[in-house]
């Protein structure tokens, strides 16, 4: 299986769990030859921003979890948002 080349030192965790975060990393998952600097965007810059109210206990509750997958918790809620809504649209 090919090994892709080792890229250089993040500056912070946050800045490498942004990258893994937005990447896709699937062709190394097939076993393509790809350089990690060249893996595609995820999807574009996000353009919009939507304020959600919620409890501090919620809040801290994602904030937990997120710290536990080693990614940003705004990630974490989007990911949630996203899977829920296509969840809706394949029962509707």
């Amino acid at each position: 299986m090919y090994k892709p080349k080792p890229m250089p030192p993040f500056k912070t965790l946050d800045e490498e769990a942004d990258f893994w975060d937005t990447h896709d990393t699937s062709p190394l998952m097939r076993g393509e030859k790809v350089a990690l600097e060249d893996l595609e965007l995820i999807e574009k810059e996000k353009k919009e921003v939507l304020v959600i109210r919620i409890q501090k206990s919620i809040k801290k509750k994602i904030e937990e979890i997120a710290k536990a997958k080693g990614i940003n918790p705004t990630t974490l809620s989007r990911m949630w948002l996203i899977e829920k809504l296509t969840q809706t649209k394949a029962n509707l």
